[in-house]
């Protein structure tokens, strides 16, 4: 993916936002067959891989009843104790999808910071933003913290403690996109990622290249 941005005034402060599954990471290469191994390792049915895509950026439950259906609190401490270790056993397949480090420093040549808001914890991001090559291509990591519902509430707590005069942000899901609603910032769609269905009677898509608004 080659990100073609729109050049200003270096004075002003710029905040490119990335969602993180889908939208800079091909997530499915790595969290699909753990997921698969958790769920052969707990006795519970092994998913086809498509039904794990779907669950990517929500919250926790949702991913839990994708992956364990019906989950009960002994598969709730599994995957908060093991599933780490679980995900870095296949992180040597984890990949950015194509021209995503270099569009990070491009934005970062004509003025932007770039950050991640993402819906996972803190630890599985810098894991996957570091398996991706991008821990020093990235200014910022926003998880959704504690006592947080969504990612509109990340977003905002993201925006005003970097404070940007301009912020735009950048994801595959209408969750992404409702997070920039909620904090009214431009939104481009990703539909190059997991579910371009999902962007259907949508005006602001994008396949590849990519323009920033902003």
């Amino acid at each position: 993916m080659v990100l073609i941005v729109k050049e200003e005034s270096p004075m002003t402060k710029k905040l490119a936002v990335f969602d993180l599954d889908g939208t800079l990471s091909r997530t499915e290469l790595f969290s699909v067959p753990a997921a698969q191994e958790m769920e052969r390792l707990l006795g519970y049915p092994v998913q086809e891989a498509s039904h794990i895509i779907a669950s990517f950026g929500t919250n926790y439950k949702d991913t839990m009843d994708a992956i364990f259906p019906g989950w009960d609190q002994k598969a709730y401490d599994f995957y908060f104790t093991h599933g780490g270790e679980i995900q870095a056993k296949y992180l040597d397949r984890a990949m950015p999808y194509d021209g995503i480090p270099e569009a990070m420093d491009r934005l970062h040549a004509i003025g932007y910071e770039t950050a991640v808001c993402s819906n996972s914890n803190i630890r599985y991001i810098k894991m996957c933003v570091g398996a991706i090559g991008l821990k020093d291509k990235m200014d910022y990591l926003q998880e959704l913290e504690a006592g947080m519902d969504h990612k509109g509430q990340s977003l905002g707590k993201l925006l005003r403690e970097v404070s940007p005069e301009k912020a735009v942000m950048v994801g595959d899901t209408l969750l992404d996109r409702q997070a920039a609603v909620d904090n009214q910032i431009p939104f481009i769609g990703c539909v190059y990622a997991f579910a371009p269905m999902k962007w259907n009677g949508w005006s602001i898509r994008r396949h590849m290249p990519v323009s920033f608004p902003v």
